[in-house]
């Protein structure tokens, strides 16, 4: 049985977006709970736009060299001070009573990692008791467990896993899903994932035309990376994973045939991006539950500041 985890920090990785990041520090501010640890880590901004926004906010601020969110969730999972990691994005807003709703979900000693809701602006965020709360025991089941808008883990778990992929995530080529992979790699190591809708995030910046499909196809290159991997590592929970991603592939492929429409460019955006992921990263060697980078991020000179 662990000890109970009543801390936590807030990371927020980050980069070259500073008014977002003025806006959703603001929000933590008000949201609380008051005195609550918050790490900016600065995914290699040409900038000094982004050290500037963290040092009016008065929270902590580490920058890494090289780009990669991956890497900057490694650096802020290194460098918090809390016995849980809470990870939101730049481009949110936070409801108000975020962190004690995912917090109370870690009094049960074998949960690892808490999801939390990721809302459209307009949407109703008042918190409730919701009876879907959900609960998550296998590992292919991390592939719907959350999203990395809003998630929790015990440190302590990350690390022994040697933390997230640094392979996968926006920066990289494989620009997608290093949270579904953690979520999966959480699961696989014996420990629980809740779903805890009581807590929530506004998500404010929409992606509209080719940005819009750009996303798409990372998150279709690291979701076909991550099959890829867990092939090799555990092969019958990699066919699962495959069976999963096969079958909402062929759901997304005949919808491409009924509709001519934003999505279904984004549709064909990432099923693109699953195949050439997929195929891409078999010659990627594997150490632990992680691809090996050998082919890391060139570094960033920090910007003289303003």
């Amino acid at each position: 049985m662990t000890a109970p985890r009543t801390t936590a920090t807030v990371v927020v990785c980050t980069r070259n977006r500073p008014e977002m990041l003025t806006h959703l520090l603001a929000s933590i501010r008000d949201r609380g709970p008051e005195g609550t640890d918050v790490l900016v880590v600065d995914s290699a901004s040409d900038g000094p736009g982004t050290r500037a926004a963290a040092e009016r906010a008065g929270v902590r601020y580490v920058r890494s060299a090289r780009p990669g969110l991956s890497i900057a969730r490694n650096i802020g999972v290194r460098e918090a001070t809390g016995d849980v990691v809470i990870f939101t994005d730049d481009d949110c807003e936070v409801a108000a009573d975020w962190i004690p709703t995912l917090l109370a979900r870690f009094e049960d000693w074998r949960v690892g990692a808490v999801s939390g809701r990721m809302l459209d602006p307009g949407a109703p965020t008042a918190v409730y008791e919701d009876p879907h709360r959900k609960t998550y025991t296998r590992t292919v089941q991390g592939l719907d467990a959350g999203h990395g808008a809003l998630m929790a883990f015990d440190r302590t778990a990350v690390l022994e896993l040697g933390g997230f992929d640094e392979v996968l995530g926006a920066g990289r080529t494989h620009a997608g899903a290093e949270d579904l992979d953690m979520f999966c790699r959480i699961l696989r190591a014996g420990w629980l994932v809740v779903h805890e809708p009581a807590s929530a995030v506004i998500h404010l910046n929409q992606r509209q035309g080719g940005d819009y499909t750009a996303l798409l196809r990372g998150y279709g290159l690291g979701l076909g990376a991550l099959v890829g991997k867990f092939l090799r590592i555990d092969l019958s929970v990699g066919l699962a994973l495959g069976a999963i991603v096969l079958r909402r592939t062929v759901i997304r492929a005949v919808r491409l045939t009924l509709r001519r429409s934003k999505r279904a460019r984004g549709d064909r955006a990432m099923l693109a991006g699953i195949v050439t992921g997929l195929v891409g990263t078999a010659r990627i060697p594997v150490e632990g539950s992680c691809f090996v980078d050998e082919h890391p991020p060139a570094t960033v000179p920090e910007p003289a500041s303003a």
